[in-house]
């Protein structure tokens, strides 16, 4: 005989109760899920995309306006990529000595012309350029030096087209171009000195410490952007890390200069890379009462002597 069992009317209340709170728990766990991953790409867009980007006039400030002769130039990068690169040669034809500058992130060539006019009237040739995703050249995105080395030694490809030996060739970076720049240098013996202005050490501990900074974002998204950079744009965050190449330069010497009141770049990074680099590092200046990039214009005059002093010792 079969026997039924009686249903419990209360029970079968609290699994459609339950329904209730786990669907929609469910689905905004889903959305909050969908939220940081549509945030994460739009960061990583934005943290590698330059307000500067594929810009067709760079403006009237140009080295002819500043009396000085130039050439429209370009180059290509030396990684896969082979970008083409816009630059400016300004030749001295007294002079074998050459000095390739790189500007920052978010910027072009011309944020370096007034130092340039300095130093070419020291007796340097100059070449500036704009770094891939930035300015005129190619390319849609910066990496904060990671893959604009391959720019720099693009450039030195050229100078050395020109004849120029290798122990005549300086380098200056200044933010995204100082990393650049001596991660350039790990990778070619052909540049013999380096000034590193406002550089950092190891980027993923920069961003973590200034992510909000940076990106006006909340910490806990840092994550996410720097996967997305990762897998989208093949931009590994943790590859990003000058202080470590110093064993790779010999007897090259750096001349290390940082903002004390650096709002973007923590001064401890300036701390990290004297260490890092020990006998590599020539001269160092912590300069006072200044914010980030902003030693030159502040001290115009100490801060060409100090680079004229260095770059003369030591391309001879």
């Amino acid at each position: 005989m079969q026997t039924l069992e009686a249903t419990d009317p209360g029970k079968t209340k609290r699994k459609v109760k339950a329904k209730w709170i786990i669907w929609p728990l469910a689905i905004l766990l889903v959305l909050l899920a969908l939220g940081y991953v549509g945030v994460s790409v739009y960061g990583a867009m934005k943290f590698t995309t330059s307000t500067f980007y594929n810009i067709k006039d760079l403006g009237p400030d140009t080295p002819a306006a500043r009396g000085m002769p130039y050439q429209d130039i370009t180059f290509k990068t030396t990684d896969a990529a082979q970008l083409t690169i816009y630059g400016w040669w300004i030749p001295r034809t007294d002079s074998d000595k050459v000095l390739i500058l790189v500007h920052s992130k978010d910027g072009t060539r011309t944020f370096l012309l007034p130092f340039g006019q300095r130093l070419w009237q020291e007796g340097f040739n100059i070449l500036m350029f704009d770094t891939r995703g930035q300015g005129q050249s190619e390319g849609e995105r910066y990496s904060f030096g990671l893959y604009e080395k391959y720019d720099v030694l693009g450039a030195v490809n050229f100078v050395t087209g020109k004849g120029f030996l290798p122990g005549k060739i300086g380098v200056v970076g200044w933010s995204m171009g100082a990393p650049a720049a001596l991660l350039a240098m790990s990778e070619t013996p052909n540049i013999k000195a380096g000034l590193l202005d406002s550089s950092y050490g190891n980027l993923d501990r920069v961003a973590q410490e200034t992510f909000t900074t940076w990106t006006g974002l909340p910490d806990f998204f840092y994550p996410g952007i720097k996967t997305a950079a990762s897998l989208l744009f093949n931009f590994d965050i943790t590859q990003a890390n000058p202080e470590k190449v110093f064993p790779l330069l010999g007897d090259r010497k750096i001349f290390l200069i940082h903002a004390e009141k650096d709002q973007l770049i923590p001064v401890d990074e300036f701390y990290r890379l004297q260490k890092a680099g020990g006998a590599n590092i020539a001269e160092s200046w912590l300069v006072p009462g200044v914010e980030h990039v902003r030693s030159f214009q502040t001290y115009p005059d100490e801060y060409t002597r100090r680079a004229v002093d260095f770059f003369n010792s030591q391309l001879k």
